[in-house]
């Protein structure tokens, strides 16, 4: 019998899927579910259909996730339990793993898989230098280029936000890394905050110009990062923007793993005012103008359309996912850039079990052409999770 009040079980099962720790996630769920309250709580059985498929559980998986088709039938939410079906078809019919490799080409066996968390930290480290601070120490300043990515595996730093009266601050936690100036790193943006030393600090620095040389070359560790920019930085903003914050955690991250990583160099047009075009877009790095007609929104161009500018962790064309929207304005590229988008096509499933956002992605394309740039809130930099466990300290 579990002693732990469910409150504390349903934060714990979210931290061990947030740390993809998901063994220990599916055995949380299974006490979770066992709470009489949480009988008809979908989204919990949901959750714990999603860990026992991710270990490889699948007749739990497949049993818990008939449960919930059987909820939807009766409740009459037909394309959910549709989609749900497929699910269970696909996991039926999943082959046995080492049937699979013995069975593919040398080429295929051969593709390379992206590190883990721990592997990734343990490899950031070794191309870093570690320094120690102490107490008053800056570690950089509002208006900094965003040069170095940290590790920190000790001590204690305070945040001064501009405009904010009171500090925030950031604490290292035992048997993890804490990533410092990831936001900068990820969008290329200079410092948003003065970051002070509170308690004496051990910071692993990584030069960023060397993580990128690293992606091009190991695909192992590209893989990864590409992971850790989903993670740690797309999927909390999402979660900040309307429409997607009503997604559950765990679908939310499905979701942000159908979105695409693309880059465009400067001048492109991205959207063309008019068209038809099928995809959303968040931009993670560079500039983009958006222009519009509206007279009172953005600075006045030669031809005389109003243009606005689009910035790292803003959505735009939202109505994309949408048979039959045609766009109110046009996008260009100002600089190189960097965008996760997703496509009408990935995003159908979706659709499919939440009748209600269809209707909520109308509703925003309805407004004004300025005011369908989605913007998230502005606290998330500091509100996310940044503490990444580790088998051991380096």
């Amino acid at each position: 019998m579990n002693l732990l009040p469910l409150s504390k079980l349903l934060r714990l099962a979210r931290k061990a899927v947030s740390r993809e720790e998901y063994h220990e996630a599916e055995q949380l769920y299974a006490s979770i579910t066992a709470f009489p309250e949480m009988a008809d709580d979908l989204d919990t059985r949901l959750r714990y259909a999603y860990c026992a498929e991710k270990t490889g559980n699948l007749k739990q998986a497949i049993e818990t996730y008939s449960e919930v088709v059987v909820i939807y039938h009766q409740s009459g939410e037909e394309p959910a339990a549709k989609v749900l079906e497929q699910i269970i078809e696909g996991l039926k019919n999943r082959p046995d793993e080492e049937e699979e490799l013995r069975q593919k080409g040398p080429e295929e066996t051969c593709e390379v898989e992206a590190l883990n968390d721990a592997e990734l930290m343990h490899q950031l480290c070794e191309m870093g230098e570690l320094i120690s601070l102490s107490p008053g120490d800056m570690l950089c300043h509002e208006g900094d280029m965003p040069h170095t990515l940290w590790l920190m595996r000790s001590g204690s730093l305070t945040i001064h936000l501009p405009d904010y009266d009171e500090p925030d601050s950031i604490t290292a936690e035992d048997g993890h890394l804490t990533l410092i100036g990831e936001i900068g790193f990820f969008t290329s943006q200079r410092r948003v905050a003065d970051v002070e030393v509170a308690a004496t600090a051990e910071l692993f620095a990584i030069n960023s110009s060397d993580i990128l040389k690293r992606e091009e070359s190991d695909p192992a560790f590209r893989g990864a990062m590409e992971r850790l920019i989903l993670e740690r930085w797309a999927e909390p903003v999402l979660a900040h923007h309307a429409v997607f914050e009503r997604i559950n955690d765990i679908d939310r991250m499905r979701l942000m793993n159908r979105f695409e990583r693309i880059t465009v160099g400067p001048g492109e047009t991205l959207i063309e005012e008019g068209e038809e075009h099928t995809n959303t877009y968040m931009l993670q790095s560079g500039c983009l103008f958006f222009m519009h007609s509206h007279p009172d929104e953005g600075f006045r161009t030669h031809d005389g359309s109003m243009t606005a500018c689009i910035f790292p962790g803003e959505v735009i064309h939202l109505g994309g996912l949408l048979k039959g929207y045609r766009s109110e304005y046009k996008v260009l590229t100002a600089t190189p850039a960097s965008l996760l988008r997703l496509s009408q096509e990935a995003f159908e499933i979706f659709t499919m079990r939440r009748p209600w956002i269809t209707q909520a992605i109308l509703h925003f394309s309805h407004r004004p052409a300025h005011l369908q740039i989605m913007r998230p809130e502005d606290d998330y930099l500091w509100k996310a999770d940044r503490h990444v466990k580790i088998e051991k300290m380096v």
